[in-house]
């Protein structure tokens, strides 16, 4: 055990962790801090997500302090047994707060620590520890707090690859997240183990892969990952074609382009949207950077979404349609018609993928907002409905192709009022 000096306070003044604390001390239970909340306690890095350990009865427990305090409870796993207690905080401040409470997975919590994926996450404390003393005692048997100290990344043990293969993808998901180093011993279990990837579910691989991806400066990261050899079995029906790491070095560097500043905020929350579970459309741009390709493919390997793999479609046949050529305006016009409610997308993988001209990026954004999105918000001046009624025509085809040729003209300038759409409706009748 090693004295901590780091700040517990702020989590001492946590109204949750107190009312935590004073239940489990009438239950008299023994509560830890554990894991990925005890690295981030060390980091001084903020968490609205609690894990804590103890000896048995957990699902219990955790059903009793969730109905003491009012908050939701869910059951997680039976083995070891797990569940969350979740609280909403006040419409001030709209998030959530979760507490996940897991038995020991081993008869003594040393043991339970050793059984972990790494060092800095095989770390504990005991809740009246933090909460009752200036000077909490961590419990750290695989010293993991020195890995934090020279910001190294290491198994607990080999044994814990075998026990999860999947920790061979976790570990550098970590090294993004922290901007850590792998250690040689560590990278060479990865090396002899890699051939174990394949037992573990698509769905996990996608989760922890896309979990990278979101990552700010994920490409050193995927570079290791591709050179060591799990690309090939995460991907193992996708051609292994040498990666254009620029296009990504790009977007890492410059996500968004110096002519779409003045839309940062829109483009985030746009760029932040899921379309699958940790599959945003931050990540997905990067996933289509890394393959160029195959998408398809990636999209099984992956299991993502029709609406994931959708958008990585918009993606390259929108950015063919911008890509090489000195835009019209009537090019512009299509593109963003094509595109619908994902130019943004295209914009921004177009940018990273061949450096686009910022003059072209100006005009695009120019002509949607100054001309293309007026129009939208309009609407159609004419319906089916209408032409029905004024022309007599028959529900069908016919009606189909002139509202289609009426809703181009109109995009491109052509007629701006229902009597000009009309015009144009007769005109092409009388053809």
């Amino acid at each position: 055990m090693n004295k901590a000096t780091f700040n517990t306070k702020e989590l001492r003044d946590n109204p949750l962790i107190q009312a935590l604390h004073v239940f489990a001390k009438e239950k008299g239970v023994q509560l830890y801090l554990v894991g990925g909340s005890v690295r981030d306690l060390l980091l001084n890095r903020p968490t609205t997500d609690f894990d804590f350990t103890l000896e048995s009865g957990t699902i219990e427990f955790a059903k009793m302090f969730a109905d003491s305090i009012r908050a939701s409870f869910i059951p997680l796993e039976e083995e070891p047994p797990t569940a969350r207690v979740i609280v909403k905080t006040p419409q001030s401040t709209p998030t959530e707060l979760s507490i996940d409470f897991a038995q020991f997975r081993a008869a003594t919590l040393t043991d339970d620590l050793r059984l972990r994926d790494l060092t800095i996450n095989a770390m504990a404390i005991s809740l009246e520890s933090v909460m009752e003393s200036n000077h909490p005692e961590v419990i750290d048997p695989c010293n993991g707090r020195n890995d934090l100290t020279i910001r190294q990344l290491r198994f607990s043990s080999e044994q814990v690859i075998r026990d999860d293969p999947l920790r061979l993808m976790r570990i550098y998901r970590f090294a993004a997240q922290l901007d850590f180093e792998i250690s040689q011993k560590s990278v060479e279990f990865v090396q002899k183990h890699k051939h174990l990837l394949p037992r573990v579910s698509k769905e996990r691989l996608r989760d922890e892969f896309m979990k990278i991806l979101n990552v700010e400066k994920a490409t050193p990261y995927l570079q290791q990952i591709l050179e060591i050899g799990l690309l090939v079995h995460i991907f193992p029906n996708v051609k292994q074609t040498p990666t254009l790491w620029y296009t990504l070095e790009n977007y890492a560097d410059n996500p968004i382009p110096e002519p779409l500043f003045p839309y940062k905020n829109e483009i985030n929350k746009y760029l932040s949207e899921e379309l699958g579970l940790y599959a945003n459309r931050r990540s997905l741009i990067k996933l289509c950077l890394l393959f160029q390709g195959n998408l398809e493919e990636i999209g099984k390997s992956l299991r993502l979404s029709r609406k994931a793999v959708q958008f990585m479609q918009c993606l390259v046949t929108g950015h063919q349609q911008i890509v090489d050529r000195k835009l019209t305006k009537k090019q512009i016009i299509d593109f963003l018609r094509t595109s619908t409610s994902d130019w943004w997308g295209v914009l921004l993988y177009s940018a990273a993928k061949h450096r686009m001209p910022l003059e072209a990026q100006r005009k695009i954004v120019e002509i949607y907002y100054e001309h293309f999105l007026p129009i939208l918000k309009q609407g159609r001046l004419i319906t089916g409905r209408d032409l029905i009624q004024k022309y007599h025509l028959k529900k069908g085809k016919e009606i189909g192709m002139l509202l289609k040729q009426i809703e181009e003209r109109q995009f491109y300038g052509e007629i701006r009022t229902r009597a000009e759409a009309f015009a144009a409706v007769e005109a092409l009748i009388l053809k």
